[in-house]
């Protein structure tokens, strides 16, 4: 009988201990549980992440556009000049035209009056000459006005550069945030691999309950 007792004095310590990992056993079910919230929230975030850059792009893209249109206003005052150089490079042609003609009636008057009409034709050829002047400044207005178009478009050309060079740093930027979230996941996928062995561990000790239940039957 004292041996029984012994026995059964064993046997009680051994199911408290087995209780005892059950209840361990419980807490780290409760643990993965967690880990698999923890994963939810990761991806909720992530996905979250995605949004906001989402966004921040659309910010970027209605700012460029707003620029565009700033660029465009300023090429259709350009354009707008242009065409008044065009109207005055007509109205220069129309006075060599006049000069032309006044120089026939120059001619004409020379044979009527040739003394009293040379100091007028004098002052038409200081007038003359002032106007050419001025249709020689007139076109380097022009020529100005084209070399300023072509810098337009070279600075366009090197915003955009700037622009894909952002871009480009914040691809890289996001490549670093990316190798830390994986980082993060492998060791969740470690703490899962810890819980399958704990959970392989309990398998054992329930089985090992069971034979201590068949031999205590077998015993009596």
């Amino acid at each position: 009988l004292s041996l029984i007792d012994t026995e059964l004095l064993k046997l009680s310590l051994i199911d408290t201990e087995l209780d005892k990992l059950s209840l361990i056993l419980t807490e780290l079910l409760k643990l993965s549980l967690i880990d698999t919230e923890l994963l939810k929230l990761s991806l909720m975030l992530t996905e979250l992440l995605r949004l906001s850059l989402i966004d921040t792009e659309l910010l970027k893209l209605s700012l460029m556009l707003t620029e565009l249109l700033k660029l465009s206003l300023m090429l259709t005052e350009l354009l707008k000049l242009s065409l008044i150089l065009t109207e005055l490079l007509k109205l220069s042609l129309m006075l060599t035209e006049l000069l032309k003609l006044s120089l026939i009636d120059t001619e004409l008057l020379k044979l009527s009056l040739i003394d009293t009409e040379l100091l007028k034709l004098s002052l038409i050829d200081t007038e003359l000459l002032k106007l050419s002047l001025i249709l020689t400044e007139l076109l380097k207005l022009s020529l100005i006005l084209t070399e300023l178009l072509k810098l337009s478009l070279i600075v366009t050309e090197l915003l955009k550069l700037s622009l894909i060079d952002t871009e480009l740093l914040k691809l890289s930027l996001i490549d670093t945030e990316l190798d830390k979230l994986s980082l993060i996941l492998t060791e969740l996928l470690k703490l899962s691999l810890i819980d399958t062995e704990l959970l392989k561990l309990s398998l054992m000790l329930t089985e090992l309950l069971k034979l201590s239940l068949i031999d205590t039957e077998l015993d009596k």
